[in-house]
């Protein structure tokens, strides 16, 4: 794998380098102290994504870097447990987004090495650990290099709204997938909606760079909202979020340029990993370039809530019915492509909560 990634970044160093820029900081003074964002739990090894069900059962993923023994976990009083159970952890490969819907049922989204093995999503009852649903996505879904980053279910019409980010040799997209009938399609291709603009990341003044090399994120971040009519994303390095409406991704009548009409320049944002979506309408961005949670409000104002140098890489949102927003700090710039023993010694990691501006949406 590492060898894999430095031979690619190696034949397109010299593009990146002549191409990046940066994007303006948009960050604010925080509206709130960092000391109100609380520690829940303290990790040896960095969390991806989170989700948390209506009855305030606590999953995530372990991020993919090194070898996790636990690729899904469930945090239980305290305790770290691997989900469904531990023989399970070596059917995963590389899970990152994780998320708990509204029938109980929890699904994991495995990128399957960059696509070097099939890309894999997985449902299971969280009542008794039964897997539920598979699903291996085909080559013409999920091309080599893909990266299924983040998901959005949409339990109404039982679909799935995937972002690959495709971050090596770039071909982004929006990945809708059919759970009942067991069908996906590929949409947006080369689309400013999932293709990143080329600014180099920048994380509390260091660049991001492998090798030398900046790296350019694409499709990324994805949130739902409360009615299942909109779905708001966005590529990680760009300075403007998308959305499109469920319907209208779900057609498979339209063309794609029908298609690309139908998508919203929303607002701008600053660079976002993880985002979500409260009841007012409220939008939660993870800004990893300067360690702060910001908020896009329904005027399309930029708010920074929290902002602080301990939190190393703000990732992935999600509200729980005790009210908090449960929040995860992966240390990406910190951990991408080293060793175990790298990664082990940079610790400890944190997922962390803070009480939202309203009411979330549970799992989301």
């Amino acid at each position: 794998m590492l060898k894999k990634w430095a031979i690619v970044f190696a034949l397109v160093s010299t593009i990146a380098k002549c191409e990046t820029g940066n994007l303006e900081d948009r960050t604010t003074l925080p509206k709130y102290p960092s000391s109100s964002l609380e520690k829940v739990i303290q990790l040896d090894r960095p969390p991806g994504n989170i989700s948390v069900s209506t009855s305030g059962r606590i999953f995530f993923s372990f991020f993919p870097q090194g070898s996790p023994p636990i690729k899904v976990a469930e945090l239980k009083n305290g305790q770290v447990l691997p989900f469904p159970n531990q023989n399970f952890q070596k059917n995963f490969n590389t899970v990152l987004s994780v998320r708990v819907d509204d029938k109980n049922r929890l699904w994991t989204l495995d990128y399957g090495n960059l696509a070097i093995t099939r890309p894999k999503v997985y449902a299971f009852d969280i009542e008794t650990g039964a897997t539920i649903h598979e699903y291996e996505f085909p080559v013409s879904i999920a091309p080599k290099d893909s990266l299924f980053n983040d998901m959005q279910i949409d339990t109404v019409t039982e679909t799935i709204f995937i972002t690959d980010t495709s971050p090596l040799i770039p071909d982004p997209g929006l990945v809708v997938y059919d759970i009942t009938n067991k069908k996906a399609r590929r949409l947006l291709k080369d689309h400013a909606s999932v293709v990143g603009e080329r600014n180099e990341i920048v994380v509390n003044g260091s660049p991001f760079q492998v090798a030398g090399v900046s790296i350019i994120f694409n499709a990324d971040s994805i949130a739902l909202d409360q009615n299942r009519e909109w779905l708001y994303f966005a590529p990680f390095t760009s300075g403007e979020l998308y959305r499109a409406k469920t319907s209208v991704l779900r057609d498979s009548t339209l063309t794609a340029a029908q298609l690309a009409a139908q998508v919203e320049q929303y607002s701008l944002k600053s660079m976002s990993d993880g985002i979500s979506i409260d009841k007012s309408g409220n939008i939660y961005v993870t800004d990893a370039e300067h360690s702060a949670v910001n908020l896009i409000d329904p005027d399309k104002k930029i708010t920074t809530l929290f902002k602080d140098p301990s939190f190393r890489w703000p990732d992935g949102f999600s509200y729980a019915p005790d009210g908090y927003m449960y929040l995860t700090c992966s240390a990406l710039n910190e951990v991408f492509l080293q060793l175990d023993s790298v990664i082990l010694n940079k610790g400890p990691y944190y997922i962390y909560r803070f009480k939202p501006e309203a009411e979330g949406i549970l799992g989301r």
